[in-house]
């Protein structure tokens, strides 16, 4: 394949050629870049910038402003051979994100600016990550939280009581307790570890001759 940048023609056929032309040019450095979140693999500005290149275009972002809320800035992409601007979005970054709130003012404008020119060029190219077939999500990267998107967030393990239940001991409860605790963090599991833990607790409190069924973990 060509290392030359792919130019835009006007006509449906062309424009799905230069875009395929385009996945290939610069796939390797749109991977290669993407952040890893949750499992999910988005793609970051130089990404969306490479891919922009690829297509005979560059991005950028300015007019950013103070508004209600947090800080916009507005990004461009625009054809480098005629000066035609193809797309335009904007970028925000909100005073209640609570890992930008604290940062200082210059950096705040910039992820404003990086926001923007993320979502022009994903307005413009989205349809190119589709085509990479690299399973990567068309959310840019700068807009997604620390932890992911609620809905990105992998589903609890399903949750097997039988080791505490059965402990015949104060010393295998433990170790069953430490080994479920450690593997299942979400509140509701942990909740139910806890509760199992001290039931079964309170089962090998009773006095010795006390039989216990070994299938239930039960009183008899």
């Amino acid at each position: 394949m060509s290392n030359e940048l792919t130019t835009i023609q006007s006509t449906g056929p062309a424009l799905f050629r230069a875009s395929t032309d385009a996945a290939g040019l610069c796939k390797e450095i749109v991977v290669a870049t993407a952040r890893n979140i949750q499992g999910r693999k988005y793609v970051q500005v130089e990404g969306w910038q490479a891919i922009a290149i690829a297509h005979g275009c560059v991005a950028s972002a300015g007019s950013v402003e103070r508004v209600e809320g947090g800080y916009r800035a507005i990004g461009k992409v625009i054809r480098m051979d005629s000066g035609q601007e193809i797309a335009t979005a904007e970028g925000f970054v909100g005073d209640d994100e609570s890992m930008w709130a604290k940062r200082p003012e210059y950096a705040r404008r910039a992820m404003a600016q990086t926001r923007a020119i993320s979502r022009a060029c994903r307005s413009a190219f989205a349809h190119v990550v589709v085509m990479m077939n690299a399973g990567l999500s068309t959310t840019p990267a700068e807009e997604v939280p620390p932890g992911g998107f609620d809905d990105d967030a992998p589903a609890p393990a399903p949750l097997d009581l039988t080791p505490i239940n059965q402990a015949a001991d104060m010393a295998g409860l433990k170790t069953a307790f430490d080994a479920l605790n450690k593997k299942h963090r979400d509140p509701e599991s942990r909740a139910k570890i806890v509760a199992a833990k001290d039931a079964r607790k309170a089962v090998l409190s009773q006095p010795a001759d006390t039989v216990i069924d070994s299938e239930t973990g039960e009183v008899i």
